[in-house]
């Protein structure tokens, strides 16, 4: 990660019991003995449920002795107490309290109205959520964290851009001098940038930082109540998913430094969007990589930590083992700072069967061995770039969510992923459109996997002069049936044999790729009458180390295109780059290295139980040693076979109790001579 984005030193468990818990004697006693049973760090108590959004200031007064008499037994227990202010704008339609039907609505961008979800700009609102903020802050409280509804997006129509009532569109006609009205806007919003004019663009981008405005100036305001009656407070921020925040142009960097205080100046920043079971175990990778890649757009020292979380708040929403799973891969990812929400809201934290309180509490002293093992390591991998900068996504196609399927499908196939510090960068078309000229080629000086979308609208951006690869406009479609590899270092399982595409392999139909003098083509597509349709895979080293590629990024899991993409990624990076998981999917790696010694963190994401596993290292480093972290947080000597890989570097072969199990874990140290 950036190096202002410092990992918390310390794993800590961060309870989020529901405000039903505090209500009920007999549900507290239970939910403080789980407490201190799995040894939670902090109980950030919800200050209000599924009622009103905004209940009025004296039904609130009448709560506070019930929070001050719970946060008094969490603190004489040693846990640090603090505030889950659940409802700021609203997280959805509701109806509103009496009180609150003053207040002025937000208004999508098709003019409905969100009842009970105030604008930010309604004063009669501001003054009520500030002082909402100041009561329970003034309470015995280390923290004070802001929940994910503090957005301006994302309530009963979860893509509608937000807000365009009266008062929204006088501020912003204010703002810019100019009176836009709600539909001209929101359809400015959704056109394809590349169909903009430069006033269209302007505007775009004149809105993101409005709207960015907006929160920041709400956010000061809170901090600044919280502050006022509690000097010693510490801001927490809550988000959602990265593709939300991106298509809606969030800036969390602004939005931190206006939540420092004077005693706590790197505010808490909860990555939002879990998993919120584990039906789908994939789905649980999915989400932690995603997480992965919002902490990456944070420049700004803060205490970053994850949302772990099973909605509605039920337990048996995952299990034990696939908990576990989740909490090592973001601990070994990005951080050891974990919220829990993980229990029934309404019938308590009672862990019947115990597997829970048996996993979490034996757990912690591993994942703090992990993370003192993380300290002075730089993390390695590809990924596509990420920005919190609302000029950056307002340049992207807004229409729908970025995607993020290239680094899933990287992960898929065994590969690391670093974002925030990626060599090599994936490049897709909405890169190819927002960011400058500048920006891209320090990327591609760096190397870099680029779309053959993408790459045509560099070459129309006049960006790859003397470029020996060509892409076209042409067609594919309907006619795609097989990729067959050519690339000379393939294995005789793989070398000149056809693996399936389109439409099971997706890739742009719409556009011919070509090599010309210093390329190599790597892979062909061919129709199902046996034509050769384009290049699948062309990879060259001038003007820089890139690979053009047909996919379109999704599902990659097979064993033809693993072997293609570790071989794209050892290409580019000059033979190297971390271990890539061979043979094996839903695999994956994290890897962490100085200058002698990684840490390898290898999650295993599937059903299946491997007797051995190998793992490809390019490097021109001499392995020394491979050892193995005990779940008593220990170091031993790792059960495998080291040798020289075939293509290079080394192959490292994992054997018996060495392997990560099916929906478990296991972390390595590698030692390399000098």
């Amino acid at each position: 990660m950036k190096e202002l984005n410092m990992q918390p030193e310390k794993v800590q468990y961060i309870l989020r019991p529901l405000f039903p818990i505090l209500q009920d004697d007999a549900l507290w006693d239970d939910f403080m003995t789980y407490a201190k049973n799995i040894r939670a760090d902090a109980v950030m108590a919800f200050s209000t449920h599924l009622e009103a959004n905004h209940p009025d200031l004296n039904t609130l007064r009448e709560r506070l002795p019930l929070f001050a008499k719970r946060f008094a037994e969490v603190r004489a227990a040693g846990i640090s107490p603090m505030v889950n202010y659940y409802v700021t704008m609203g997280h959805a339609n509701m109806l509103p309290a009496e009180h609150a039907k003053t207040f002025t609505d937000m208004v999508d961008g098709n003019g409905r109205v969100e009842s009970g979800c105030p604008c930010p700009l309604c004063p009669e609102f501001k003054q009520y959520i500030v002082d909402g903020y100041a009561l329970f802050a003034s309470l015995d409280v280390d923290g004070v964290w802001i929940d994910d509804d503090f957005r301006l997006f994302g309530r009963a129509v979860t893509s509608s851009f937000l807000c365009f009532c009266d008062r929204h569109l006088e501020a912003f006609a204010a703002r810019t001098g100019t009176a836009y009205g709600r539909e001209e806007i929101n359809v400015t919003l959704l056109k394809d940038p590349l169909s903009c004019t430069t006033a269209e663009l302007q505007l775009r981008r004149d809105w993101r930082a409005f709207q960015e405005d907006v929160l920041v100036g709400l956010a000061v305001s809170l901090r600044e109540a919280c502050e006022s009656v509690n000097p010693n407070i510490h801001m927490g921020l809550m988000t959602n998913t990265i593709e939300m925040m991106q298509r809606h142009g969030r800036h969390l960097d602004a939005e931190i430094r206006a939540l420092r205080t004077v005693s706590h100046p790197q505010p808490y920043v909860r990555i939002g969007g879990a998993s919120y079971t584990d039906e789908h175990l994939p789905g649980i990778l999915d989400r932690c990589v995603t997480f992965d890649a919002m902490a990456a757009t944070i420049t700004e020292p803060c205490q970053v930590g994850s949302e772990i979380e099973q909605f509605p708040w039920t337990i048996g929403g995952k299990s034990a083992r696939g908990l576990a799973l989740e909490l090592y891969t973001l601990t070994v990812s990005f951080s050891p700072l974990l919220t829990l929400s993980i229990n029934d809201g309404f019938l308590g934290f009672h862990d019947y069967s115990g597997s829970y309180q048996r996993t979490l509490g034996p757990l912690k002293p591993y994942l703090q061995a992990v993370t003192d093992a993380l300290s002075g390591k730089k993390r390695r991998g590809a990924s596509l770039p990420f920005s919190s900068d609302p000029g950056v996504s307002a340049g992207m196609n807004l229409s729908g969510e970025p995607s993020m399927r290239m680094n899933h499908s990287l992960t898929r196939i065994g590969i690391p992923v670093a974002p925030g510090v990626q060599t090599p960068t994936l490049i897709t078309m909405k890169e190819a459109m927002a960011y400058t000229e500048a920006t891209i080629v320090g990327w591609l000086e760096k190397g870099a996997i680029v779309t053959s979308e993408a790459y045509y609208h560099l070459c129309e951006r006049g960006m790859m002069p003397g470029s020996p690869i060509q892409v076209e406009k042409g067609d594919m479609s309907h006619r795609t049936a097989v990729e067959r590899i050519v690339a000379p270092q393939a294995p005789d399982w793989l070398h000149h044999k056809d693996v399936v595409s389109w439409l099971y392999i997706p890739v742009h139909a719409g556009y011919i790729v070509s090599a010309g003098e210093g390329a190599e083509v790597w892979s062909e597509i061919y129709d199902n009458l046996g034509n050769r349709q384009s290049a699948g895979v062309v990879v060259t080293k001038e003007p820089y180390p890139m690979a053009v590629v047909a996919h379109t990024g999704d599902l990659l899991k097979e064993t033809g295109r693993q072997w293609l993409y570790q071989h794209i990624l050892s290409y580019l990076t000059n033979g190297e780059y971390p271990a890539m998981v061979e043979f094996g999917v839903n695999i994956y790696p994290v890897w962490w290295e100085d200058d002698t010694e990684a840490l390898l963190g290898l999650t295993n994401f599937s059903m299946e139980t491997y007797p051995s596993l190998s793992l490809w290292i390019p490097t021109s480093r001499e392995l020394a040693k491979v050892e193995q972290l005990s779940r008593e947080g220990l170091w031993m000597e790792a059960d495998g076979i080291v040798a020289a890989h075939p293509d290079g570097g080394i192959r490292l072969t994992l054997q018996g109790d060495s392997v990560p199990d099916h929906a478990s874990f296991e972390t390595y140290r590698l030692a390399f001579l000098h």
